[in-house]
């Protein structure tokens, strides 16, 4: 008798949790055991703080050719025809999947799915629950996967490096190692196979609208075991974040607010957007995003404006029930006043090189989501893309899991060490903010040759701070996670210098745009190059 299969999954956002709750509906108890490890609840996650929704083709005058057209469109000739085409198809079926399972969506007063409408559609398509679907994404999820036995969830564990044994057909990934964060085990999972699902790393950046957990770390422990990436250069910044000097972090004023009628004003009042593309303030988010830009740099000023007004109190309220709430917590009435708004580190469109079911280039690897470089995305993600990616790639990971080679056996779970955790270093923290500021400044938004040489001479110095600081012992939580920022840091700024022409979200003022493929350029970007002293640091 065969012994369960058993599956260890990074994460518990969106792609995590339907990649668990696709495989235990394809395998009975007993057949599967599948354990999910986080450093958080999924109430912290990008996913349940994303506002937008599910771009999924609902209207009989929509098609997924359409979809497919306007995703190739804003990934600017980097994008994966085959990934591609194979998600937005199947967006109907999960949106129907979903309802099955609770998901409550929003409908018009016929009681059909509502579409919101958001940057670089052609026509509404977003599927939504009010300004929070990936709140209720995460709901509908929790309860499936809580509902079912043999899936186990610990949110306690900080994930450290993959587990990697060499073998007759070659490397193979069996496990990974962790940190408890309340008590400072350091224990070894093994499994059959490993599922990364860790999110984004939008903390690299000064100004992100991600949560404080979304440090990379997936990306980071694929770089040690040395995993290839792709499309690392391409981080996606949302064009309108509010601005507020008081706050830790960038609150979203969603895209749907634009797509309801909300424009974008310079500070003498004029349309931003008017005349700068054929969409205007639907633009592709990379357009949008330097326009702006532009506009805070030339005029010097911490943000630009945008005018929500014209939506109508009533609507607003209605449909943008969270964002009201936050911006009148800061004093700030939307439907009576233009919103300050700024742009800030939303999304990295690459991550972790992966096929079309999520195979990384390791044996027994998958990774969903955010850190992983499907293909999907190319040189920019097209509005509310993401969880649709995050919904329709699990289930055919899932069905490629089921097939995993059961090595017998699989050794218990062992602990091999303790670490007493380091209080709050202030060098450490330093270092943190110097990263974090080299990468808006120089890696952001709008990039140049010299800037790029700055900020990969500079990383290569902080992290040789991170190895001598790891040498001494006694890690504190931001030496764990600037350990893993600072190899995204430099797989980010590597592949950017490495891009040969601009295109979507990597913006290069040196170098030009490639016009046979619109503002794109060929996949140079492969892996990321070795990465100094990682080794040193496992």
């Amino acid at each position: 008798m065969k012994r369960p299969l058993k599956v260890i999954v990074v994460g518990s956002g969106v792609a995590g949790m339907a990649f668990a709750h696709r495989l235990s509906t394809l395998m009975k108890k007993g057949d599967v055991e599948i354990h999910m490890l986080s450093k958080a609840p999924p109430e912290t996650s990008n996913s349940h703080a994303a506002q937008g929704g599910v771009a999924a083709v609902i209207d009989p005058a929509d098609s997924w050719e359409q979809h497919r057209d306007d995703t190739l469109a804003v990934g600017a000739g980097r994008c994966d025809p085959e990934v591609v085409e194979r998600v937005v198809r199947e967006g109907p079926a999960c949106i129907r999947e979903l309802l099955a399972i609770g998901a409550r969506f929003d409908t018009d007063a016929q009681g059909h799915l509502d579409a919101a409408h958001e940057g670089g559609h052609r026509t509404p398509r977003v599927v939504h629950h009010s300004d929070h679907t990936g709140a209720e994404l995460v709901r509908v999820l929790q309860g499936q996967v809580k509902g079912t036995a043999h899936i186990t969830v610990t949110e306690t564990l900080f994930a450290l490096d993959l587990l990697v044994t060499d073998g007759p057909d070659g490397r193979r990934c069996n496990g990974v190692r962790t940190i408890d964060i309340r008590t400072g085990a350091i224990r070894e999972h093994f499994s059959d196979a490993v599922v990364l699902a860790t999110g984004g790393a939008g903390q690299v950046y000064r100004h992100t609208t991600n949560p404080i957990g979304a440090t990379g770390s997936g990306v980071a422990m694929a770089v040690r075991a040395g995993v290839p990436l792709r499309d690392m250069a391409f981080v996606q910044f949302h064009p309108t974040a509010l601005y507020d000097p008081q706050r830790k972090g960038a609150f979203l004023i969603s895209e749907a607010v634009r797509g309801a009628g909300a424009v974008l004003l310079r500070p003498d009042g004029t349309r931003l957007m008017e005349g700068l593309h054929p969409m205007a303030d639907l633009a592709p988010r990379n357009v949008v995003a330097r326009a702006i830009h532009t506009v805070m740099r030339e005029q010097r000023v911490p943000h630009v404006r945008l005018d929500a007004t014209r939506i109508g109190a009533v609507r607003f309220a209605r449909e943008f029930p969270m964002i009201m709430k936050h911006c009148m917590g800061t004093g700030l009435d939307p439907t009576k006043e233009p919103i300050p708004v700024m742009p800030a580190a939303h999304y990295l469109c690459g991550g972790i090189r992966t096929d079309a079911q999520g195979r990384t280039l390791l044996n027994g690897l998958y990774a969903l989501g955010e850190c992983a470089g499907s293909g999907l995305h190319g040189a920019d993600r097209l509005a509310s893309n993401s969880l649709l990616e995050a919904l329709v790639i699990p289930r055919y990971a899932a069905s490629s899991v089921m097939t995993s080679e059961r090595n017998a056996p699989i050794p218990e779970d062992v602990e091999v060490g303790r670490s007493s955790f380091a209080d709050e270093d202030p060098a450490v923290i330093a270092a943190l903010g110097e990263l974090r500021d080299l990468m808006m400044d120089r890696v952001g938004i709008v990039r140049d040759d010299a800037g790029l040489q700055v900020a990969s001479s500079s990383i290569a110095r902080i992290q040789q701070f991170v190895v001598d600081q790891w040498a001494g012992g006694g890690h504190s939580m931001d030496l764990y996670e600037l350990r893993d920022l600072v190899l995204v840091a430099q797989a980010i700024c590597e592949q950017a210098i490495a891009e040969p022409f601009s295109a979507g979200a990597h913006w290069n003022r040196d170098r030009q745009t490639r016009a046979s493929t619109g503002n794109g350029g060929p996949d140079t970007s492969g892996s990321s190059r070795s990465i100094m002293h990682h080794e040193a640091l496992k």
